[in-house]
């Protein structure tokens, strides 16, 4: 019989969280890596090989509305950095309705957002670095499966449990 289920995909569902604090009243939210996982060496006469990269950092790039008290905590977390070298997170990004999660224990603050102020209601960008990541980039179909949940499982074990 085939698998009558409706793929769902709900923004509330998806929960960044740093340093144990769950963002809240954000409009966009993007992660990426610095660099892919593997660099392609081009060789003569057409053959070609692949070279891994160790390098896991990515950037967040976090997208608030300027009413949002994440505003508050995003600037004290930078402005204790600033002052104190206070403001490495851990940051866990999860998709509740889904199976993508994200997660690294060596997180910064970059620097304050660019202000605006009208008339209308405007948004506060925030970027974060991420030295050491770890990822995965799944569907919303949550699939049963024995690898998916192996994956799962130890991705959820490094990242405390949190979920």
């Amino acid at each position: 019989m085939a698998n009558m289920s409706v793929n769902t995909f709900s923004p509330s569902d998806v929960k960044l969280i740093l340093g144990g604090y769950t963002v809240v009243g954000w409009d966009n939210l993007t992660t990426a890596r610095t660099q892919q996982s593997f660099m392609t060496i081009r060789g003569i006469r057409g053959k070609h090989t692949r070279v891994p990269s160790d390098d896991t950092s990515c950037t967040i790039t976090l997208t608030l509305i300027q009413t949002s008290p994440s505003n508050d905590v995003l600037s004290s977390i930078h402005g204790l950095d600033v002052e104190n070298g206070t403001g490495r997170l851990e940051i866990l990004l999860k998709d509740l309705s889904g199976r993508s999660v994200f997660s690294t224990n060596e997180g910064y603050i970059v620097g304050y957002p660019e202000v605006t102020f009208s008339a209308g209601i405007e948004y506060r960008t925030w970027t974060m670095f991420c030295q050491r990541s770890s990822w995965y980039v799944g569907g919303n179909s949550k699939p049963e499966t024995s690898l998916v949940d192996s994956i799962l499982g130890g991705l959820a074990s490094s990242a405390g449990n949190i979920f």
